[in-house]
């Protein structure tokens, strides 16, 4: 992928905060909100304290707030009206916790995302933490990624921070013995692992065994595994759609391979993937589809 342009478009504010870019406008020659900085060219952009402060603004706004209001508030009121907002409303506090994340992820700030993924924690637990704070971080990331408002070094930046969390969580569970051994893998050429990650977690927490392969594991390897260690249950994740009849072909081979286990296909739309007859196998598209199997 190309070098990202760190400057932001109207365009881009727009895609990352959700407000209009009409309204924007409005909200700049009306209120002062925001301003513009401009290229040797003469081409208007935005930097990061713009993309913060319209994010808060539109908080504010879309809980009540008058934009007149809203606008007029120094950084310092500013700072305090998103801290109240923070405490007195839990899904509006989770999205500006996101919003902060992605700033810190955009500024590569590592001190200012811990500091915002350690307060979550402490107050909801590891686990509300993944499922309310990372995963909806992950999915913005992605679509900003997806447009080239972030480049490789900052998604790994906040994705390395994460799995190494999911790992420290992982190292302090106990290794149980049990009948229902788990193996968990993504196929080649699958290379997002945080989710999987996050069910090894799940499977290792309610007492079963769990063994991690990671990603991009051939099946062969996969299929030596599971007799050496007679997995009773076989869990494959695809981020990355694949072809129909390459899917296909690869369902026929899990079949064959693993007839003395449960197979478990996460994908993310399984209402558009058919296993056909298949009895050995099982669709899975979310987290909870995984806790109620487990």
């Amino acid at each position: 992928m190309a070098t990202v342009n760190s400057n932001l478009s109207i365009k881009d504010l727009e895609n990352i905060s959700g407000v209009k870019a009409h309204t924007i406008r409005i909200w700049e020659k009306r209120y002062d909100l925001i301003k513009p900085e401009r290229t040797p060219t003469n081409i208007r952009f935005y930097d990061n304290t713009a993309l913060k402060k319209l994010l808060n603004i539109s908080s504010l706004v879309s809980k009540g707030m008058k934009i007149s209001k809203a606008a007029m508030l120094s950084s310092e009121k500013l700072h305090e009206a998103i801290e109240n907002l923070q405490k007195n409303d839990s899904v509006n506090s989770e999205k500006l916790l996101v919003n902060d994340l992605i700033i810190a992820t955009l500024n590569c700030d590592v001190f200012s995302f811990e500091k915002y993924y350690s307060g979550y924690r402490k107050k909801h637990g590891f686990e509300a933490t993944v499922e309310k704070i990372l995963y909806p971080l992950l999915v913005r990331i992605g679509l900003l990624w997806s447009v080239n408002k972030m480049n490789i070094g900052q998604e790994h930046f906040s994705s390395q921070l994460i799995r190494k969390k999911l790992f420290a969580a992982i190292n302090a569970l106990p290794h149980k013995a049990s009948d229902n051994k788990y193996l968990l893998y993504l196929p080649e050429k699958q290379h997002h692992e945080i989710g999987l990650l996050y069910a090894h977690y799940l499977i290792l927490k309610k007492g079963n065994q769990s063994v991690y392969l990671g990603p991009n594991v051939p099946l062969s390897y996969v299929k030596s595994c599971s007799e050496t260690i007679k997995a009773t249950h076989i869990l494959c994740s695809f981020i990355i759609p694949i072809a129909k009849d390459k899917m296909l072909v690869y369902l026929d081979k899990m079949n064959d391979y693993f007839k003395d286990g449960q197979v478990i296909i996460h994908n993310n739309k399984k209402d558009k993937l058919d296993i056909g007859k298949r009895p050995s196998m099982s669709l899975i598209s979310s987290i909870d589809d995984l806790k109620k199997m487990i």
